[in-house]
């Protein structure tokens, strides 16, 4: 089934054109002069990129210093830019610069002109606003064209004609969709895929991910996530486009509309923009163009699968005058939430290390519940009483929660440190609470629980089990619903821990407690696969 084709918002780059040299620049240059220097807002028609009939541009020109020395040769005493700013119908724009490209020697040569570069014509992408990136090229080569008939200036059609060089370059490109409000709200609210997402990669090794959220004047209002390269690997890890650094957006108009009424813009964006700077400061050649269109489509279309929004075209999408909510032409790849597996990995850390805490330990968590992390050892001996030796020993012991870097202790990860922060509120009452509930459904005196059941109390504590008794009055069998991540495969390869010993390590506790085996062996055991839905089983077939 064909996805949602997304639609273009912000462009910013690059056009070199080196065909005929600088003779573009300086016919531009003798334009001006015709024009008195500039031009405001003359109208002219555009004919469309592969479509029929023509679209009405109105055109403005104007001009400013460059900053460049021109060469001995040339005979003006300053070079200058020429601002040119074009508006379309429905709010395209394409505002652009034309800049000398003249082949200066290595130590005039700006920083931005490769040394290779001979003689050309830069047309600087302003920020072009609702035009795909093939109809850049498109539309300026006519809007020179036409305004030059317009004012009667014999202009060579052969300028800006030709493709734009292999230097030309993409610093900024935005992909949108429009989504159905209702819809949207999966994404930014609180336990949305934008909060998951920034929770399980914030503290990638050599990463910068930025969360920011602007809920001023509707919830929503303007949400980023900015990922960087590395995030990215660890997000899409299959992905056939190269890892590019990108940002996550969830944004109303400045003025948020308080009725839908047929307001198109009632209705949120769901953009993934690529910015240079989340690169490394490194550009895509236009020659790429088509793969990273392609990429950003498929990071916000696996976004919308994450947050359970359908990706085909449909009424959870809402058109406007640029976004048509059409099929997609490309292929895109979907892969499963990797959220969950992060999480529940993350999570099976968290219980295993919770359910061997000594007193020691949980006195550190305590402490380090109620700050940030980045809390120097010493500090840890003033909140705790403790010595460093034995904080020392502590953080060996609770290597899966927290790190040491140099005397300065910090949560292995923000999604740990949340998690731990709610169960340390309550650790002393966990014990408690799982002995009561095997107390209530197993009918079992707590004091024979007390002195033979604490293995049990540890292999659910360390799973993050339950045990719950049967749905009605006719099925008395018990159900253990565990929540780690599990697999029934002992290939090294398979992801989570094997079922069968889970289950025998939990058949040895429940003997050793004293209870019926048999209730065991004929329990309903659901847990957590790596991949696909929730799956159920009975005890007895894994032992």
């Amino acid at each position: 089934m064909s996805s949602v084709a997304s639609a273009p918002h912000e462009t910013r780059g690059d056009l070199l054109y080196d065909e005929y040299g600088s003779s573009p620049y300086w016919a531009v240059r003798q334009l001006y002069n015709h024009i008195d220097g500039g031009i405001s807002k003359i109208e002219i028609e555009v004919p469309r990129l592969e479509e029929d009939g023509t679209e009405t541009w109105g055109v403005s020109m104007g001009f400013h210093q460059s900053g460049l020395s021109p060469r001995e040769a040339d005979t003006v005493n300053s070079l200058l830019e020429y601002d040119i700013n074009a508006y379309g119908e429905g709010e395209r724009k394409l505002p652009v610069c034309v800049q000398p490209r003249l082949a200066w020697s290595d130590e005039n040569r700006p920083d931005s002109v490769p040394a290779t570069l001979g003689p050309a014509t830069n047309v600087k992408l302003q920020n072009v606003v609702n035009l795909e990136l093939d109809e850049i090229p498109h539309v300026f080569k006519w809007v020179m064209r036409r305004v030059c008939e317009k004012v009667g200036f014999d202009w060579s059609r052969k300028y800006f004609a030709e493709d734009p060089h292999k230097f030309s370059t993409i610093t900024q490109h935005e992909r949108y969709l429009r989504i159905d409000r209702d819809q949207a709200k999966k994404l930014v609210r609180r336990d949305g895929v934008f909060m998951r997402l920034f929770m399980l990669s914030a503290d990638i090794e050599g990463s910068h991910v930025v969360y920011d959220s602007n809920n001023e004047d509707v919830v929503g209002y303007n949400h980023q996530l900015r990922l960087d390269r590395s995030a990215i690997a660890d997000l899409f890890p299959n992905s056939q486009h190269r890892p590019r650094g990108l940002q996550l957006k969830h944004y109303h108009p400045q003025y948020v509309r308080e009725s839908s009424d047929g307001d198109p813009l009632y209705h949120p964006k769901l953009g993934a923009l690529y910015k240079k700077n989340l690169n490394r400061d490194q550009a895509v050649a236009w020659d790429d163009r088509h793969d990273l269109v392609g990429d950003l489509e498929e990071k916000l279309l696996n976004v919308l699968s994450w947050a359970d929004i359908p990706t085909r075209p449909g009424m959870w999408f809402v058109a406007d005058d640029h976004f048509s909510a059409v099929a997609s032409g490309r292929t895109i790849a979907l892969w499963d939430d990797p959220t969950p597996q992060i999480e529940a990995s993350q999570e099976s850390v968290i219980m295993r290390t919770l359910s061997r805490l000594s007193d020691t330990d949980r006195d550190v968590l305590k402490h380090l519940a109620l700050t940030d992390g980045g809390t120097r050892v010493g500090e840890l001996e003033d909140g705790t009483g403790w010595s460093s030796t034995t904080i020392y020993r502590v953080l060996q012991r609770l290597s899966g929660l927290l790190e040491n870097d140099g005397g300065v202790v910090k949560w292995v990860s923000s999604k740990i440190a949340q998690e731990v922060r709610e169960l340390v509120s309550i650790a002393d009452d966990v014990v408690d609470s799982v002995a009561g509930r095997i107390e209530n459904v197993l009918n079992v005196d707590p004091r024979d629980l007390e002195r033979s059941g604490r293995a049990l109390q540890n292999w659910l504590n360390r799973y993050g089990a339950e045990v719950v008794a049967g749905m009605d009055d006719r099925d008395d069998r018990v159900r253990i619903r565990i929540r780690t991540v599990l697999t029934q495969s002992k290939n090294s390869t398979a992801t989570g821990e094997y079922l069968p010993d889970v289950l025998e390590e939990g058949y040895s506790a429940w003997c050793d407690a004293g209870l019926d085996s048999r209730r065991f062996l004929n329990a309903i055991v659901t847990y957590d696969r790596a991949y696909g839905p929730v799956q159920n089983t009975v005890a007895r077939k894994h032992l």
